[in-house]
């Protein structure tokens, strides 16, 4: 029986570094399908499962008309079976490895029913479930309303450099990248100017801006640099949409995991003095429930005992606990919701055991 996935613009996408730096081009329907179903795997599905998801849930967010969406899916399916992703797996910049192989193995679209159904490469599986130290994560509600292939693979990129080079949380300032290799990680034809009407200034780089600000939880600025009176290279300056980050009925956004500060501050808003626990600490085979007092301080208690920290223990223990929110999709929504763990390893045994399952990962996986 096949895995059903409800797409709901709050799933959270997570893709491997390489996934994300690999070379491929697919149209904006194909993209957001594979998105999809890259949000809706679960490391414990069997290696054999197939999955499906409802078409009406992308109609009014792909644009696509009655008229043509039988066209749209059988192009965008035809797509996934025929285009295939590109990895480069050389070792050193002499090495011309590769590794190529199609996104899914199959695709059905089941018209009465309102269905696509996948099945996933087996060789691509690996990239997309097995312990990556690099990936990239973001909410699925950020690329559906793009309507540009070249956008959402732009978006994907910036986000991942956002990741990798910002400073306290707010701005990422990318080392210039030479127009070049800009056009080949976007797999923009060579045939395509910089400038001029359609080219790639004003059919790519002004069109994402705009999308961008008006859709997504990032932002950017670029500047063109010249060798003579032409532009060779591109930097970019990514920051965190402002118009992303307030709070929200449905929970708090990704600001609040960027850095240790941005959480501590959440934790403070959500749990101190409130006789509630964020997190436990293994001693001696105990699990001490973590909790703040009225002033925001951490201090555990497995019921009888209190032990304050130090200002290094509770680093520690905040680091921990945000690691863990950065890659568990359970306790990020938890500690949104400022849930008691405590409460819930008693009330709840099937999400308790889920969120240790989690844990369990990230230990083996060398990520806490």
């Amino acid at each position: 029986m096949a895995k059903v996935i409800k797409v709901n613009g709050n799933m959270e996408v997570k893709k491997a570094d390489v996934i994300v730096r690999a070379r491929y081009k697919l149209n904006p329907l194909s993209l957001k399908f594979i998105t999809t179903l890259i949000a809706g795997l679960k490391r414990g599905d069997n290696i054999n499962e197939v999955y499906q998801f409802r078409v009406k849930d992308f109609k009014e967010l792909s644009g696509l008309k009655r008229k043509d969406l039988y066209w749209a899916i059988k192009e965008a399916l035809k797509e996934l079976l025929e285009k295939p992703i590109h990895i480069p797996k050389g070792k050193t910049p002499d090495d011309n490895s590769f590794l190529m192989f199609n996104w899914v193995a199959s695709a059905e679209y089941k018209e009465g029913e309102g269905i696509v159904e996948f099945e996933i490469s087996n060789k691509l599986r690996p990239y997309l479930l097995e312990a990556q130290k690099k990936f990239l994560k973001y909410r699925l509600e950020n690329i559906l309303p793009l309507k540009s292939s070249y956008v959402i693979r732009l978006y994907e990129i910036l986000k991942d450099w956002f990741e990798t080079y910002n400073r306290y949380g707010k701005k990422a300032e990318v080392p210039p990248i030479s127009l070049n290799e800009f056009k080949h990680m976007l797999e923009i034809p060579k045939s395509y100017n910089y400038g001029g009407k359609g080219g790639i200034k004003d059919r790519i780089l002004e069109k994402a801006k705009s999308e961008l600000t008006e859709n997504t939880d990032i932002i950017f600025d670029y500047e063109e640099i010249k060798t003579g009176r032409r532009v060779t290279h591109l930097k970019f300056i990514i920051r965190l949409n402002p118009a992303k980050l307030s709070q929200t009925d449905n929970g708090v956004q990704d600001a609040y995991f960027n850095s240790r500060k941005n959480f501590v501050t959440l934790l403070r808003k959500k749990y101190s003095g409130s006789g509630k626990f964020f997190g436990f600490k293994n001693i001696d085979g105990i699990n001490y429930w973590l909790g703040l007092d009225k002033n925001g301080l951490v201090y555990a208690t497995n019921g009888k005992d209190i032990k304050d920290f130090n200002a290094i223990e509770s680093a520690e223990l905040y680091d921990l606990w945000l690691k863990i929110a950065q890659n568990s999709d359970v306790y990020r929504q938890l500690i949104e919701q400022g849930v008691c763990l405590k409460d819930l390893a008693q009330n709840n045994k099937e999400l308790w055991l889920e969120l240790k399952e989690d844990i369990i990962r990230l230990k083996e996986e060398g990520i806490i």
